[in-house]
């Protein structure tokens, strides 16, 4: 597999900051500085069409998930602008993770315009120890495949093994962060009926997924939309 990494960056601006003032912020400033640090991929921004908080999603493709211990992102720090170093203290949530990509799966014959996709399911799930090779059995062999199969508009999934800790970058702690969630997938689809799809529901309640979820710990389901496909600056 190539882009073996993730860094994942949840977002909710808070009643301390304005969404104009934080997206303006993210797209223009703090996305493409990152894109400046080598093994940096892309930068692709969601928010949610759910209702839920956190309401924003950054993602970005690693080369390896090494790439965020580098000396070169590590220098990010030290470039902070004056308007980050003011922002990021009064948002209510900027909460990283790194991740190592485990599995994809694509559907045959896509065009390149197809990434990155307009919708996106984002499942994070906190997997005990004992349960974690019957449960990427399961995902993997049983439960894609499922959803690719059924669910209109599903374009690819990846799933990822969280690397380190996460880190709340303002300092404060949020309910909406849930912690011990160590397996995160993201599937891809270009239309936005797949999250009212019977199929959607009736890959989630096979006999199979009921025995495999008994024997985890959470499970934390989001929808979002995409909201900008951050470029680097020349």
């Amino acid at each position: 597999m190539t882009d073996t990494g993730l860094l994942f960056v949840w977002g909710e601006v808070g009643p301390d900051a304005s969404a104009d003032e934080f997206n303006d912020w993210y797209d223009n400033e703090h996305g493409p500085l990152r894109l400046t640090v080598p093994g940096f991929k892309n930068a692709i921004r969601y928010k949610a069409t759910d209702g839920q908080t956190p309401s924003w999603v950054a993602l970005y493709d690693l080369d390896h998930p090494s790439v965020p211990s580098s000396e070169p992102y590590k220098a990010l720090a030290g470039k902070a602008s004056d308007r980050e170093k003011a922002l990021i203290p009064r948002l209510a949530v900027l909460n990283r993770a790194v991740y190592e990509k485990i599995f994809e799966q694509t559907k045959p014959g896509l065009s390149a315009n197809a990434f990155p996709a307009n919708y996106v399911l984002i499942v994070q799930v906190a997997v005990p120890s004992l349960s974690e090779d019957a449960f990427n059995k399961w995902y993997n062999e049983e439960h894609i495949p499922d959803i690719a199969s059924h669910v209109p508009g599903w374009n690819r999934a990846r799933r990822y093994k969280l690397v380190g800790q996460p880190v709340e970058l303002t300092g404060k702690q949020d309910p909406s962060i849930k912690e011990g969630y160590n397996y995160l997938a993201i599937h891809d689809f270009d239309r936005a009926d797949y999250a009212t799809s019977p199929a959607l529901v009736a890959a989630i309640h096979t006999p199979a997924a009921g025995k495999i979820l008994q024997s985890v710990n959470g499970v934390d389901m989001r929808h979002f939309t995409i909201h900008k496909h951050i470029q680097k600056h020349e």
